[in-house]
């Protein structure tokens, strides 16, 4: 009688309700924390297959590189090296394949592989046709390297805009893919770069004004993929290897590539004869580059061990949960049973007593949940900072890429950008303008007083039109010596008020060289109203009307009718 009145008190049920709330409450966090830690490595092995997949498109870009050297060094061969040419282009054709079968079909379908593959095909049909004929058309050979250039663009076009789909996939990855990619990126480039003086070497002719440009731009994408590989991370360019082998590729490039390129180039300027062949330059050319492809294999191995440490560290840290929550789990087993046998057991031979202990004991327990709570609270809130830390991370290296980093202001990609932002908002009632800007005789500027006061004048006009714009304004420098500033004004009086401004400013600027010279410069200006929606018919505009600037004898503004006056 006594057993069954203790048995049936609310005590009882309490004490037996609150254990096996206990166990439900560790099973839900241990399978909670456990499910954290396993996603955890799941992200961190997910990682490693995407970088994976990632440097079979830079391998593929390489070989690619790579092959159009060799072609080049085909087209060019003298009698002797015919053979040997022959050879090194047959043995890339083979490396370029094997490597392109290795890209993934959710990355290089088999409809794009086949469409890739005619593209290549037909640029080395043209080399090879070219290298069996007498070999005497310069124009003939100037088709072939730019059928091979043609091939390798293409890839490049399909490729690397998939890319970006690993950005969308793994956020935080963004530095390591964007360095990446500037890798592959500056292989491309560096290969190119040597392609534009070919023609001119095989016919002994200097090079055109248009060639100059492209060797400019060339240059200063370049520049741009160095900097970003020498961008401070976690996973690759802070080891010691990579950051040795970098500047031993930098240095040996600029030693030998570069100096050989900048040294044809003067003589083409100075209208001087050309003291290499074209059938040397592509030998010494494709030498300079040879480390490139060591570069991305270290490269590779730098973000696998990288992340491979992540996954170890998550795996260590999920086998440490299991054991730890499984222990939790164990020690509350073992609490349920110690209050079974010393507590319960004991209050059923207690009668008005063991009511009175009981609700003591029940106080405990809520305690107990609201530290575990809290606990777990704190877990998620570190785990918040951190994922907000890494996001802003992404923001900042974002952020990067769209500045220039010479001027301050915005580059062509950040222009873009914005400028698409801008024209979207364009009303009968607040049209946006466009006003281009570029610099009067700039090269006799780098020719006079050399490429450093040049960079120096680019930096002061920067500054001077980020002083003079208005908060909302968008400002950029989008080529060389050419800069954008866009705006939205309701009156073309005002514009024009504004792009005189601007002018004023540009004859007003005075820049001090090493040599204790001053420089002063004047500016062209072409203005165009913006075309709704439509960027790249704004900024054809705007071109035409600052062609039409240069062409009426420079610092002028062309573009507004009421500038026409003027």
């Amino acid at each position: 009688m006594k057993t069954l009145l203790a048995i049936n008190s609310p005590l009882i049920k309490k004490i037996a309700t609150i254990s096996f709330l206990i166990v439900c409450l560790a099973s839900v966090l241990s399978w909670e924390l456990i499910k954290d830690a396993y996603d955890h490595y799941s992200q961190a092995q997910n990682n490693i297959e995407q970088f994976s997949d990632f440097y079979r498109v830079l391998d593929v870009s390489n070989k690619l590189a790579e092959e159009r050297g060799y072609a080049n060094q085909l087209i060019f061969a003298s009698a002797a090296n015919m053979a040997h040419a022959k050879a090194a282009f047959f043995r890339s054709q083979i490396e370029t394949d094997k490597a392109l079968t290795k890209v993934p079909q959710d990355i290089l379908s088999s409809a794009l592989l086949q469409s890739t593959l005619s593209h290549l095909i037909r640029g080395r049909e043209d080399v090879d046709l070219y290298a069996a004929g007498p070999r005497t058309d310069p124009l003939e050979a100037k088709k072939a390297v730019d059928m091979m250039m043609e091939s390798t663009e293409y890839f490049h076009n399909v490729l690397f805009v998939k890319t970006e789909s690993f950005i969308k996939l793994e956020p935080t990855a963004f530095s390591a893919i964007l360095q990446g990619q500037a890798l592959g990126e500056l292989r491309n480039s560096t290969g190119k770069l040597g392609s534009y003086f070919l023609y001119y070497l095989n016919t002994g002719k200097p090079l055109s004004e248009s060639q100059l440009e492209k060797i400019s731009r060339a240059w200063q994408k370049i520049e741009t993929q160095w900097w970003l590989l020498g961008i401070p991370t976690s996973y690759s360019s802070d080891t010691h290897s990579f950051r040795t082998l970098m500047l031993q590729t930098r240095h040996n490039f600029q030693n030998k590539g570069a100096a050989l390129i900048r040294h044809l180039q003067n003589q083409s300027e100075n209208r001087e004869p050309y003291s290499v062949s074209v059938s040397e330059f592509t030998v010494r050319y494709q030498n300079s580059l040879n480390t490139f492809n060591d570069m991305l294999q270290m490269y590779l191995f730098n973000v696998h061990q990288y992340y491979g440490k992540v996954k170890n560290q998550a795996l260590a840290h999920f086998i440490l949960t299991l054991i730890i929550l499984f222990s939790i789990y164990a020690l509350a087993s073992v609490g349920i049973l110690y209050i079974h046998f010393k507590v319960v057991k004991p209050l059923l031979k207690l009668n008005i007593r063991a009511k009175s202990m009981g609700e003591e004991d029940e106080s405990s327990a809520p305690y107990q949940e609201v530290c575990e709570i809290k606990a777990l609270q704190s877990s998620l809130d570190k785990l918040e900072e951190h994922i907000d830390e890494n996001r802003q991370l992404r923001d900042e290296l974002k952020k990067l890429t769209e500045i220039d980093a010479l001027t301050g202001v915005l580059n062509r990609r950040g222009f873009e950008l914005r400028g698409k932002q801008l024209l979207a908002t364009v009303s009968e009632e607040m049209p946006v303008w466009l006003v281009l800007l570029d610099i009067d005789h700039f090269k006799r500027i780098n020719d006079t007083w050399g490429h450093p006061a040049g960079d120096k004048v680019l930096a002061h006009l920067g500054e001077t039109l980020n002083h003079a714009a208005l908060p909302d304004w968008v400002v950029a420098r989008i080529g060389g010596e050419e800069f954008a500033v866009m705006f939205r004004s309701d009156s073309q009086q005002d514009v024009l008020s504004h792009v005189r401004q601007l002018q004023m400013a540009c004859r007003n600027m005075r820049v001090t060289t090493e040599t204790g010279d001053v420089i002063q410069l004047t500016a062209s200006f072409g203005v165009a109203k913006g075309a709704p929606a439509d960027l790249t018919k704004t900024m054809y505009e705007a071109d035409q009307a600052l062609y039409q600037s240069k062409e009426s004898g420079r610092d002028k503004i062309t573009g507004i009718e009421e500038a026409q006056s003027h």
